[in-house]
């Protein structure tokens, strides 16, 4: 079972066995073991040779040991450092072999800097088991004294190249160390960013929800306003003008039918989850003026200024506006309305205003209004324009919308 290292806590701890199933590190490990007890102990049953039979075993039993620790190296390298040091002060303790050898000068004893090694680099302690190489090395010099009182340089050379052993083991255990540390913060860094993309993701999913749910309330109030417009006038006419009457039932009947396609199609991508495709992006505004115009009321489109491309969001929301602010005007007015719209283009700045006849009111619709003005102002926040709706009895509404052209 592996760990998880994140930044800021402690140290990277390298997982150990905490299972009985198998683990490719001990075999790993423990076929290099049986390698160097193979290679190594030709030699020193040769130096064993002609000792005393208690030497010879306890020896012999020493340097399997040490052989057999090295297996634990990765997946328990606190204990294996412990059982080598145990074993290391016997061959220190142990007499000299036949012709004056120490036993601790054996080659097997070159196994316990890379269990330093180990523990350095698969745990987060490091200062004990460096104190204890050190102390170690300094008891190999001594025994070298002790097996040879004159020896001082070959014993001062032998200490020398016991510590550097032991500061390399650091080194080496320090670099892997950190680098895995590193290694685990880019993969934790790397995790957090798909997590972060992933919200992104799903807040991009939700705020264009919310905003099909706008384009369906303003589909509906645009589409019912002019049925309802255009049914009402056919009321009315119905007796002296059948013929209008039909057409404009024609009319309502045809309104009808593409706003349930419409809502079909948006309803349809709440349910799948696939991007929207808003069908309104192929009308432009005269189709739109001309369903109104058709419902009975006197729309009027006037434009000033060098006309610029628009962005997608950009024409999209300059349709809603009219849209919304024209089917307002048939739904509290009525189908006499008369509603001016205006598009004025400035180098940097496109300024839309819709004012209509009615009777206005004293109300802040900018703030008090219906979930359609209210659409309409959180789609300007969206895109970074400004909005607002001014009104006062007897003046009528006027409506109005400004974009910033060019780069954002």
């Amino acid at each position: 079972m592996r760990r998880r290292w994140v930044p800021g806590a402690r140290a990277y701890r390298e997982p150990v066995l905490n299972s009985w199933r198998p683990d490719h590190r001990l075999a790993l490990d423990g076929v290099a073991a049986a390698l160097v007890l193979f290679l190594g102990l030709g030699s020193s049953l040769s130096a064993l040779r002609g000792s005393a039979p208690w030497l010879w075993i306890t020896t012999l039993i020493v340097l399997i040991g040490l052989a057999g620790v090295l297996a634990l190296r990765r997946i328990r390298p606190l204990p294996a450092l412990s059982a080598a040091s145990a074993l290391m002060l016997v061959l220190v303790a142990l007499p000299d072999l036949p012709g004056g050898v120490p036993p601790v000068l054996l080659p097997f004893t070159a196994i316990y800097p890379v269990l330093l090694y180990s523990v350095i680099a698969y745990t987060d302690r490091w200062v004990l088991p460096v104190a204890c190489g050190l102390l170690g090395s300094a008891l190999v010099v001594a025994r070298m004294v002790v097996s040879f009182p004159g020896g001082w340089v070959p014993a001062l050379v032998l200490g020398a190249v016991a510590v550097a052993t032991v500061l390399s083991a650091w080194a080496l255990g320090r670099y892997r160390r950190i680098r895995v540390s590193y290694v685990r913060a880019l993969e934790e860094s790397a995790h957090r960013a798909e997590q972060l993309r992933q919200e992104q993701v799903r807040a991009a999913i939700a705020a264009e929800r919310r905003l099909i749910a706008r384009e369906i309330h303003d589909v509906a109030a645009h589409s019912l306003a002019v049925v309802l417009a255009q049914a009402d006038t056919a009321r009315m006419v119905f007796d002296r003008d059948p013929e209008r009457a039909r057409e404009m039932l024609s009319t309502a009947l045809n309104v009808g039918r593409d706003a349930m396609q419409e809502m079909r199609g948006m309803l349809g991508v709440l349910r799948s989850g696939d991007d929207p495709v808003s069908s309104h992006e192929d009308r432009d505004l005269d189709s739109l003026i001309g369903s109104f115009r058709q419902a009975g009321a006197d729309v009027e489109l006037r434009s000033s200024g060098t006309r610029h491309d628009l962005s997608t969001a950009d024409r999209h929301a300059v349709y809603r506006v009219v849209q919304e602010s024209v089917t307002n005007a048939l739904k509290h007015v009525g189908p006499q309305v008369t509603c001016r719209i205006s598009l004025d283009w400035e180098p940097h700045r496109l300024t839309v205003a819709v004012t209509d006849d009615g009777p206005g009111t004293a109300d802040d619709l900018t703030e008090r209004g219906g979930y359609g003005l209210v659409g309409m102002a959180e789609r300007m926040r969206q895109i970074g324009g400004g909005f607002v709706v001014r009104s006062e009895p007897g003046a009528g509404t006027t409506v109005r919308a400004e974009f910033e052209l060019g780069e954002r």
